[in-house]
C-alpha cells in the first residue's frame, strides 16, 4: 500500500506541463546570469540542468500530440537524469572542485541507453521511470559531502538552502521510484496518481534549486564586490579599508581582546621611491610596488596581514609574536627586499625600504594608536638614514 493516498483530480500531463514551464523559465533567467558573470560559478552547467528538462518535456509532450506512442514519457525521463548530471557538475564547478566528468557521463550514458531501450522495447513506463530515478538520486547524492564541507567551513543561508534541496532531492527520487511501482501502489492506475502526487513535489524543488542557485551566485558577486573595495588592485594587498575590515572581524571572533591585543604593526616605506618613477617612468614604479607585494606575501603567515597602506607605503600585521620575533621577522623583510632585484619594463631594479615596528603598549591601545606608533618609528628610521629598522617605544 502506497505511503501517498492518491489524489484522483491531479492530472499528470498538465503537472509535466507546468514542470516543462517551469523549467523553461528558470533556463532563460539562468542563461542571462551566465552570460552576464561569463560563465563563472558553474552557472552554464545550472542552466544545462533546466534546459535539459524543458526540451525533454517539450519533445515528450510534442510526441505524444502528434500521436507518438505512450513510451515517448521515457524521454522526459532521460531529461531528468541528464539534468542531474548537470546540476552535479554545477555544484564541483561553483566549488572550484574537479569535474570527474567520465564517470558522470559514463552513469549518465548507461541510464539515458537503458532507458531508450525499454521504450523500444515497449516494456512499462515505470520501469524507465524507477531506474533514472535512482539514478538520478546517486548523481546527486555525490554532490552533498562537498556541499556540507562547504557550508561548515563557510557557512550562509545559500549554501546551507543548496544543500537542503539536494537531499530532498535524493529522497524524494528514492522514494518516487518505489512508490511509483505498481507493486508498491497496488495497481498500474494507482501508481500513476501516485506518481503525480510526487511531480508536485519536483516542481517545488525545482524552484527551490532556482532560488538556491541565485542566492548563491548573489553571494559570490557580493563578496567579489566586497574585495574590490578592501583589495588594492595593483599588489592584491589587502588595503587600509580592508585592513580595518578584516581586523573587525577577527575582534568579533576573539571579543574579549581589545583592538590592538596580540598585534604586532610593520610599517614599510620605500626609500626615494619618488627617483624610481622620475628616473625609470610610472610603469616601473608600478612594478616595484608589486614586487614589493609579492614579498610581503612571503613574509606572512596564514593569519597576518599583508597590506598596502597607499602611494609606496607598506603594512604587516603579525599575530601572537614577541618583540624580539618581530623585530627579526623586520630586519629579515629588509633585507630581502635590499637583495631583491625587481622586474620591471625599465629593466631589474633594486630598492631598499625603511620599516617602523610598534608593539601594543598595553591591552588597551587600539589599533589606530598602534599604526600611529608604528609610523613615527619609520620616520625615525628614514632620518637615521633609511634601509633600516625602528623600534617604537
Amino acid at each position: 500500500m502506497s505511503p501517498l493516498v492518491p489524489l484522483p483530480h491531479l492530472h499528470t500531463e498538465t503537472l509535466l506541463t507546468v514542470y516543462q514551464m517551469v523549467a523553461a523559465l528558470m533556463t532563460v533567467v539562468a542563461i542571462s546570469s551566465a552570460w552576464q558573470t561569463r560563465g563563472r560559478y558553474g552557472l552554464w552547467y545550472w542552466a544545462g540542468a533546466f534546459a535539459v528538462v524543458a526540451l525533454a518535456q517539450l519533445i515528450r509532450s510534442t510526441g505524444i500530440a502528434l500521436g507518438g506512442p505512450p513510451s515517448m514519457l521515457n524521454i522526459g525521463h532521460v531529461g531528468g537524469v541528464l539534468s542531474s548530471a548537470l546540476v552535479l557538475l554545477g555544484v564541483r564547478a561553483f566549488l572550484g572542485l574537479p569535474l570527474r566528468a567520465r564517470p558522470v557521463i559514463v552513469l549518465t550514458g548507461l541510464a539515458a541507453m537503458t532507458a531508450m531501450a525499454f521504450a523500444l522495447l515497449s516494456l512499462p513506463g515505470w520501469m524507465s521511470l524507477s531506474l533514472t530515478l535512482l539514478v538520478s538520486a546517486a548523481l546527486r547524492l555525490w554532490a552533498v559531502p562537498p556541499l556540507v564541507r562547504a557550508w561548515r567551513r563557510d557557512g550562509g543561508f545559500p549554501l546551507l538552502l543548496m544543500l537542503l534541496d539536494m537531499g530532498f532531492w535524493v529522497l524524494v527520487c528514492v522514494l518516487r521510484a518505489g512508490s511509483s511501482t505498481p507493486w508498491f501502489a497496488g495497481s498500474v492506475e494507482l501508481s500513476k496518481l501516485v506518481n503525480a502526487q510526487w511531480l508536485l513535489l519536483f516542481i517545488a524543488l525545482l524552484m527551490v534549486q532556482a532560488l538556491a542557485i541565485l542566492l548563491l551566485i548573489n553571494s559570490e558577486l557580493q563578496r567579489s564586490l566586497w574585495a574590490l573595495v578592501e583589495i588594492d588592485p595593483l599588489t592584491g594587498l589587502l588595503n587600509r579599508r580592508g585592513l580595518k575590515n578584516r581586523l573587525g572581524r577577527l575582534r568579533g571572533r576573539q571579543s574579549d581582546k581589545p583592538d590592538g591585543a596580540g598585534l604586532v604593526v610593520a610599517m614599510v616605506d620605500f626609500d626615494h621611491f619618488k627617483s624610481i618613477n622620475d628616473r625609470f617612468g610610472h610603469a616601473a614604479g608600478d612594478a616595484v610596488l608589486r614586487g614589493l607585494g609579492h614579498l610581503l606575501l612571503s613574509h606572512v603567515r596564514a593569519n597576518d596581514l599583508a597590506v598596502r597602506m597607499g602611494g609606496e607605503e607598506f603594512a604587516v600585521v603579525w599575530q601572537d609574536v614577541d618583540a624580539d620575533v618581530a623585530l627579526n621577522l623586520a630586519e629579515r623583510l629588509r633585507q630581502s627586499v635590499a637583495e631583491a632585484q625587481f622586474d620591471t619594463p625599465a629593466g631589474p631594479i633594486q630598492a631598499t625600504v625603511s620599516i617602523g615596528v610598534a608593539m601594543p603598549r598595553s591591552e588597551a591601545e587600539d589599533l589606530d594608536a598602534l599604526l600611529g606608533r608604528a609610523d613615527s618609528a619609520l620616520y625615525k628610521a628614514k632620518r637615521e638614514g633609511r634601509n633600516r629598522v625602528e623600534q617604537a617605544f
